[in-house]
């Protein structure tokens, strides 16, 4: 015969049971989504995302540096001014008001990640067939940055150069192309452009 205690006794081992086994669901389920996140995280659209987002902000750091200081800030892709771009850009302030680079003015200098490099998806590709300011025709895989003299000035009164600098990863064009630009009142913005898609997001 089954007393009251025994019965007791089985429902408290199956109580302890049961949250065990969703105990384990759990962290079954969170090392599945954290295994994603990593995945994401790692990825070459992760990385290409993060590098835009990177130049946006250091774009707008020299913007905010031009008024603070009342001297032009620039964001250089070409530094040495040989007509090719860099793997990286560099921040500089015009001390001397001369529009030249030396080595006294750096602010920073911001590498590229190894498998990110400025330009775009080619047309034929999948790629962006119109500068991401939506007019004309001209596809920046033969302008890769669109600034003229490739640097961007942001003066003391908060306005910049037009143009557009763009990122894709040479290796995997179906993470697509980033452009980061300014316009002359200096407003910064960024665009996306889908791998086969039609137009900039």
């Amino acid at each position: 015969m089954i007393n009251r205690h025994q019965i007791l006794d089985r429902k408290s081992v199956s109580e302890k049971g049961y949250t065990l086994i969703e105990l384990m669901v759990v962290v079954a389920i969170t090392a599945i989504i954290a295994g994603f996140t990593m995945a994401e995280i790692n990825s070459t659209s992760h990385k290409l995302r993060s590098t835009a987002q990177t130049l946006r902000a250091k774009m707008q750091q020299a913007k905010l540096l031009a008024v603070k200081d009342g001297c032009n800030v620039f964001v250089d892709f070409d530094l040495n001014g040989a007509g090719g771009i860099d793997s990286f850009y560099t921040l500089w302030r015009d001390d001397d008001n001369n529009n030249t680079y030396s080595a006294s003015e750096l602010i920073e200098t911001v590498d590229l990640p190894s498998d990110i490099s400025f330009g775009a998806v080619a047309k034929a590709d999948g790629g962006p067939d119109k500068s991401a300011s939506k007019t004309g025709s001209t596809a920046p895989t033969s302008n890769i940055v669109s600034f003229s003299g490739d640097r961007i000035r942001f003066s003391p009164q908060g306005t910049g150069s037009q143009g557009w600098a763009y990122l894709h990863a040479p290796n995997n064009d179906s993470a697509g192309t980033h452009a980061v630009g300014s316009n002359n009142a200096g407003r910064i913005q960024s665009r996306y452009w889908a791998t086969n898609g039609s137009t900039w997001h």
